[in-house]
């Protein structure tokens, strides 16, 4: 029987004044979401500058976070932060790169892009041991680029592959794809096994997780975990809790108990 982790993907959402909830209730409608489930690693996407230091000191006792800004700046931007407990992990070997022709120059746009987008990977350790037995990649597709979106998971599919001919270990890829599971960028990644593999057809068709501070279940996710390399899904949910009407984002989080077999 391997370890068994929680993984988290969860879209913050940026601050955007003319959103129906503002960041000030927001902020503290997130930081329930993460106490509530507590899980043991989280990708998240849009975090912001305010945004990532306002999580980073609420979350310093428990959390460690590894995030790169998309765009060299130290005003502006988005990272694709990822949160460790550190009851749980010590961070290893980590490391950042755009989805572009050129990933390793840090605000580089690619392809048909909006925006730059970036990947951020890193090793876990299991608290008071010394070797990594999680690789974890976290992301942000575009939402306009079709071709980006499809190049993107394709270079992250090959840095998956390349860091596992140098060590293999099993391997977690969680983000905000902007597109859906049947669409032609996801099958770039069609040799991981998806969270969403072990619902059942009923659960597929009520599966929405971008909803526009609407609420809302019947659709397709556009939010993923993915596993392979001996990541086993025992239980995936979409977490729709709301507080006083209010959603903490405009994307529903979804949480992933994952079993490591390998």
């Amino acid at each position: 029987m391997g370890p068994t982790y929680t993984v988290m993907s969860f879209n913050l959402r940026v601050i955007v004044p003319s959103d129906p909830f503002n960041w000030d209730d927001r902020k503290h409608w997130i930081a329930e979401t993460i106490n509530a489930y507590t899980p043991d690693v989280i990708g998240t996407q849009e975090a912001t500058i305010p945004m990532l230091e306002w999580l980073k000191d609420r979350f310093k006792e428990s959390y460690e976070v590894y995030a790169v800004n998309r765009t060299v700046s130290t005003e502006v931007g988005e990272f694709s932060a990822v949160f460790v407990k550190k009851s749980r992990f010590t961070i290893g070997s980590k490391g950042s790169f755009m989805l572009s022709e050129t990933p390793d120059i840090i605000g580089s746009m690619g392809w048909d892009a909006h925006c730059e987008r970036i990947c951020s990977w890193l090793e876990l350790i299991p608290t008071g041991e010394t070797q990594p037995v999680l690789r974890f990649f976290n992301t942000h597709l575009d939402h306009m680029g079709k071709l980006a979106r499809k190049e993107g998971l394709k270079l992250i599919r090959d840095e998956i592959r390349s860091k596992d001919n140098t060590k293999s270990l099993p391997v977690i890829l969680t983000g905000d794809f902007n597109d859906v599971p049947d669409s032609e960028p996801l099958a770039e990644v069609s040799s991981m096994e998806s969270c969403y593999s072990c619902f059942t057809a009923e659960e597929k068709e009520r599966s929405l997780t971008f909803h526009a501070f609407e609420g809302g279940i019947k659709g397709d996710p556009i939010d993923y975990i993915f596993g392979t390399n001996g990541v086993e899904f025992l239980t995936v949910r979409i977490i729709r809790d709301s507080t006083d009407g209010g959603y903490p984002s405009d994307h529903y989080p979804v949480l992933a108990k994952v079993k490591l077999c390998k």
